[in-house]
């Protein structure tokens, strides 16, 4: 942008094309560098309130005339510049373009001492909010109303990993159709514990490793070294390399007693596999009523605290368990190794 014409309404030294200049990113008023330091802010503080654009009313207009504007531009109505098309605000003045722009940083305090925002057209222009384009990314409106439950709430409860449950909460909210969860899948108990479901993580984690254990307690009290010797001479001499004909074994060879002892492991084996996959199903969209239960809970409990604190409460039940899921999946490793090791 050229500031020759303008001036430092600091100093009120005209620009030259040497100057080190910043620019505020609620009005647009240029600086020297040194001036705005010394000021420690934008001087413009009536026009951050107002949304206004500042302009530099001793500045000498070349003024274009409208008439000379064709498809491809736009001319500006404070200074007469001709813009090209797309442009949001003048490239001379920083007045806005149009009038039906409302700017998404009205009463928003801006920390203008930042030089990423100083230096980014972005919030130059004021075109976007960091807010507008969190919802956009994740897909869900911080207003809106998840069985009486903003989506902001919402939001805040999951804590971590917004972007893959944003969209899947509208998407159970609008359509009734959640997604498969793979981490339930491949990691059982230790999701939910990462999630804060306690009691259905230890639940889970029972379930899976009680096929090992009913393998090891069969095998080591109920049949004798003699028959579980001859299962595994047998089956390693036909060459067995499927359950069906290990199966068949057992039933040509074995009392009801030990076929039922021997068969049990593989049925709860295939028993935690199926409640596995069911659950992965399930498990999104049992989180998202879960996430809905608590927030209400939460609400009606601290019915009497401001907006911000029932947040922080929410942040605090919500939200993700690192540590514990981390130490229980450890417990898993330790149990199944050890398992393997004494059988």
């Amino acid at each position: 942008m050229d500031f020759t014409k303008k001036s430092c309404p600091v100093c009120t030294k005209r620009f030259t094309d040497g100057d080190d200049i910043v620019v505020c990113p609620k009005c647009g008023a240029p600086y020297h560098r040194e001036c705005y330091e010394t000021k420690g802010a934008c001087i413009f503080s009536d026009l951050h309130k107002k949304g206004e654009a500042w302009h530099d009313e001793n500045e000498e207009p070349d003024i274009e005339s409208a008439e000379e504007a064709d498809d491809n531009s736009i001319v500006c109505r404070r200074c007469g510049h001709k813009n090209s098309k797309d442009s949001i605000v003048c490239e001379r003045c920083g007045d806005f373009l149009t009038d039906s722009y409302n700017s998404p940083f009205d009463d928003e305090e801006t920390d203008e001492d930042d030089p990423l925002r100083m230096a980014s057209p972005v919030f130059r222009t004021k075109k976007y909010h960091i807010d507008d384009i969190r919802d956009f990314a994740v897909g869900i409106k911080r207003d809106e109303d998840f069985e009486g439950v903003t989506g902001e709430e919402l939001m805040t409860y999951v804590g971590s990993n917004e972007l893959y449950y944003g969209p899947i909460f509208s998407s159970i909210k609008k359509r009734n159709i959640s997604r498969y969860n793979f981490s339930t899948f491949l990691f059982q108990g230790v999701w939910y514990f990462y999630r804060k479901q306690y009691l259905m993580g230890i639940i889970i984690s029972l379930l899976t490793v009680l096929p090992m254990a009913a393998q090891y307690v069969c095998y080591r009290f109920f049949h004798t070294n003699e028959l579980w010797s001859e299962a595994q001479n047998s089956v390693a001499a036909g060459g067995y390399a499927y359950y069906g004909d290990y199966i068949d074994w057992i039933w040509t060879n074995c009392d009801m007693l030990h076929r039922i002892l021997m068969l049990l492991p593989m049925v709860l084996a295939f028993i935690a596999f199926v409640v596995t996959v069911i659950l992965a199903f399930r498990a999104n969209r049992d989180y998202y009523k879960r996430a809905i239960k608590k927030i209400k809970t939460i609400k009606k409990k601290n019915n009497g605290k401001d907006e911000k604190e029932i947040l922080e409460i929410i942040k605090t039940k919500g939200g993700i368990n690192q540590g514990l899921s981390m130490m229980f999946l450890a417990c898993e490793l330790i149990v199944t190794v050890a398992f393997m090791f004494m059988g």
